[in-house]
């Protein structure tokens, strides 16, 4: 009896473990559910722990003096998450999100139009031989005008779930498509819509295509509240990965939905003499983002690293911008002339 009671005692509390939110779970539970502590919450969080209010320009202050008023008990959820968006959106920052069962937002992306670019369509139109691998991440084929020319395209460094739940086995797959494209006298690299991963793929596959290890970056990741607390300097380097390296002429083509770890590729590819960037600028958000939980179960992130080039200038909000001459902007999804630069600058 004494062992059944225990075994009904343990399923009972499996059950309610299992039944916790998962933020619950991970962050503990917070007992001030009303508006105006949630908000005083997130704005001393960020206070804390946002690495980047000089680079984005951001007095965190005046906006806590701007938004604070406007937070009210008898307000809805809706009237509430529209000041976050106020709080927030002067950031610019596609890292820092609040998502919610009534809605989202992101700082960055939500007020910006998508750059043109459908893979399909380049697909149509230029490539031939189009093979897929890695999950369906890697694309690659050679050009239907030149098979001489091979192309790849990379539409993320991650697979499947975010978190834990992220593989890395698929980017080995860049194996395949390369030795099926060895021969090829130079390749067209396309990250366009990469909205990043996790850095290990980026490394994994950055140098297969690696002439010279490289220190591209270093992070700096915020350890204490002061607005100058970071640890030590991360290097970010390339390195030579495989049994060989394509270092025939490269062209990376990049656009504005280029962002976190496709822009830390780029950044890599970039240190790299055989290597020109084509298109348009990248995002400019590099920070590792931390996601947090609110009371009521929101979900929100913080940027928390400060990245810079090895010369010291800081590519956040920036991006990692093409030579002037190869800055472009495709008109329409139809008319890729990105790829058609790319294409001349080939031959």
């Amino acid at each position: 009896m004494k062992k059944l009671r225990m075994i009904v005692v343990m399923a009972v509390l499996q059950v309610a473990l299992f039944a916790l939110p998962s933020c619950k779970f991970f962050y503990g539970e917070k007992e001030e559910l009303s508006y105006s502590a949630m908000f005083d919450y997130l704005w001393n969080d960020y206070n804390q722990t946002y690495a980047l209010f000089e680079v984005r320009g951001v007095d965190w202050n005046e906006q806590y003096e701007q938004c604070r008023p406007l937070i009210k008990e008898d307000m809805t959820d809706r009237e509430f998450l529209a000041v976050l968006r106020k709080l927030l959106y002067p950031l610019k920052d596609s890292h820092v999100y609040v998502k919610s069962k009534i809605g989202c937002l992101n700082s960055g992306e939500d007020n910006v139009v998508p750059d043109n670019f459908s893979l399909q369509e380049t697909c149509s139109q230029y490539v031939q031989d189009v093979r897929k691998v890695g999950n369906n991440i890697i694309t690659y084929g050679t050009l239907k005008s030149d098979s001489t020319v091979g192309y790849i395209h990379i539409a993320a460094f991650s697979s499947g779930q975010t978190g834990i739940n992220q593989k890395q086995d698929w980017a080995e797959d860049i194996d395949i498509a390369l030795d099926t494209l060895k021969d090829t006298r130079c390749m067209i690299l396309d990250v366009r819509g990469n909205r990043g991963g996790l850095t290990g793929n980026v490394t994994r596959i950055s140098g297969r295509f690696c002439a010279q290890d490289k220190v591209y970056a270093i992070s700096r990741t915020k350890n204490g509240a002061g607005k100058d607390e970071f640890g030590p300097g991360v290097d970010l380097e390339i390195k030579k990965n495989g049994d060989w390296q394509y270092t025939k002429p490269i062209i990376l083509l990049t656009n504005a939905q280029t962002m976190s770890a496709g822009e830390e590729f780029t950044m890599a590819m970039c240190s790299q003499s055989h290597v020109t960037q084509v298109g348009n600028h990248t995002c400019g958000v590099f920070s590792l983002a931390l996601e947090r939980c609110l009371a009521n179960g929101w979900r929100y992130s913080v940027s928390v690293q400060k990245v810079c080039a090895p010369d010291g200038s800081i590519p956040e909000g920036k991006g990692i911008v093409p030579a002037a001459e190869n800055l472009l902007l495709n008109p329409s999804l139809t008319q890729d002339v990105q790829m058609d630069r790319a294409i001349t600058l080939c031959k």
